[in-house]
C-alpha cells in the first residue's frame, strides 16, 4: 500500500503559516495537495482558481483542496483520504497556540499516512521576545521542540547581528535543529516531502539485475538530486550492496545529526527482508515489502542543509553498517 505523505505546519500566531499556504495552493507545480486548516477566513484562494466550494472544502482547478478542520480533524482526514483521485501529499496546519508533535501523531498512528517532516515557522523578529515572554515561552518553546525543521521568516524585517543570535540562542536553547531563512512565507517545500523523482530512479535501478550490484563497495552521489540550486538544502543518494542488520540501521539513522532532515529508501535487512524505510522528525519506520521484490542494492535518498556535510555523514553513518555485512 502506498502512503500518502504528511507534512504538520506549526508555528505562533503571526509567523507567516498562512502565506506559506497561500503559495502551496496557487503554485502546486501538478502535484494533488490538500492543505487542512482550521479556518478558510485568512486563506485568500485565487477566485480564479476556484472549481468548487462546498461546504468545507474548496476544490481548485489545479487539482489542490483546500479543507476545514471545522469538523475535527478525524472527520476532516477521513474525507480527504477518501477523495478520488487521493491527493499526492496533506499538508496540515497546527492553530498558532498548538502542538505540531501532537497532530504529527496522526501520521505515525493512521497507515494511510506517512508523516514526511513538522514545519515549524517562527517570526525572526519577534520570536526572541517569545521566547522571553511568561505568558507565551512554553507555548512558543513546544512549538519549537517538536520541529524537524525550523523557517525563520521574515528576515528581511531583523538586521544579520540580530539573526545570528537568535541562531545562536536557538542552539544554545533547543540543540542543533536545522534552521532555514525565508522571506514573505516562501518555502520549496517539495524539499521536506521527499524527491520523487530521484526515488523513481531508484526504483528503476533496483529493478535490475544482480549484475548491476557487483560491487561491495558503497557509494555516495551528492549531485544526483531533484531540488533546485537557490534553497539551503542538500539532497542526494546514497547506494550500498549488503544486507543490514536491522537494528545498527534504525539505531544508525535515529543518532543522524539533525542536520540530516530526511532519509528515503529502499534497503535489505535481516529481519526484514526487502523493505522501504524512511526517516522523518527523528523517527524511523521500516515497512516490509513483497519477498519476491528484488533489491540488487541499498539505495537511500537523503535530504540535509547545504554546508552540513551530508554525504559524509551518511557514508559514515551507514557505509560501516554495509561493509561489515558481507564478512
Amino acid at each position: 500500500m502506498i502512503r500518502i505523505p504528511l507534512i504538520v505546519l506549526g508555528g505562533f500566531l503571526g509567523a507567516g503559516k498562512t502565506t506559506l499556504l497561500n503559495h502551496m495552493l496557487s503554485e502546486a507545480g501538478g502535484r494533488r495537495i490538500a492543505v487542512m486548516v482550521n479556518d478558510f477566513g485568512p486563506i485568500n484562494v485565487d477566485a480564479a482558481l476556484i472549481a468548487e466550494h462546498d461546504g468545507e472544502t474548496i476544490s481548485l482547478t489545479n487539482g489542490c483542496i483546500c479543507c476545514s478542520i471545522g469538523s475535527g480533524l478525524d472527520a476532516a482526514l477521513m474525507q480527504v483520504l477518501e477523495r478520488q483521485p487521493a491527493p499526492e501529499l496533506i499538508v496540515i496546519e497546527a492553530s498558532g497556540v498548538s502542538d505540531p508533535g501532537r497532530i504529527a501523531q496522526v501520521g505515525m498512528s493512521d497507515p494511510m499516512l506517512q508523516l514526511e517532516a513538522i514545519v515549524v515557522m517562527a517570526d525572526a523578529e519577534h520570536l526572541p521576545g517569545q521566547l522571553d515572554d511568561p505568558l507565551l515561552a512554553d507555548t512558543v518553546a513546544r512549538q519549537i521542540e517538536a520541529a524537524g525543521v525550523v523557517v525563520l521568516n521574515k528576515i528581511d524585517l531583523v538586521s544579520a547581528e540580530d539573526l545570528s543570535a537568535l541562531k545562536q540562542r536557538l542552539v544554545r536553547q533547543f540543540g542543533a535543529i536545522p534552521a532555514i531563512e525565508a522571506r514573505h512565507g516562501r518555502l520549496p517545500i517539495e524539499a521536506l516531502s521527499g524527491q520523487p523523482a530521484q526515488l523513481e530512479r531508484l526504483r528503476q535501478r533496483n529493478a535490475r539485475t544482480a549484475q548491476d550490484a557487483e560491487s561491495p563497495h558503497p557509494h555516495s552521489h551528492p549531485h544526483e538530486h531533484a531540488i533546485e540550486a537557490d534553497h539551503p538544502f542538500e539532497g542526494g543518494s546514497w547506494s550500498g550492496a549488503g544486507i543490514f542488520n536491522a537494528d545498527q540501521l534504525i539505531q544508525a539513522l535515529k543518532q543522524l545529526p539533525r542536520s540530516v532532515i530526511r532519509v528515503k529508501g529502499w534497503v535489505v535487512t535481516d529481519r526484514h527482508g526487502p523493505a522501504i524505510v524512511h526517516l522523518a522528525g527523528r523517527r524511523v519506520r521500516v515497512e516490509r515489502l513483497p519477498a519476491t521484490q528484488v533489491i540488487a542494492m541499498n539505495e537511500l535518498v537523503y535530504i540535509g542543509l547545504k554546508g552540513e556535510k551530508v554525504q559524509a555523514v551518511m557514508e559514515q553513518a551507514l557505509g560501516a553498517l554495509v561493509r561489515a555485512s558481507a564478512h
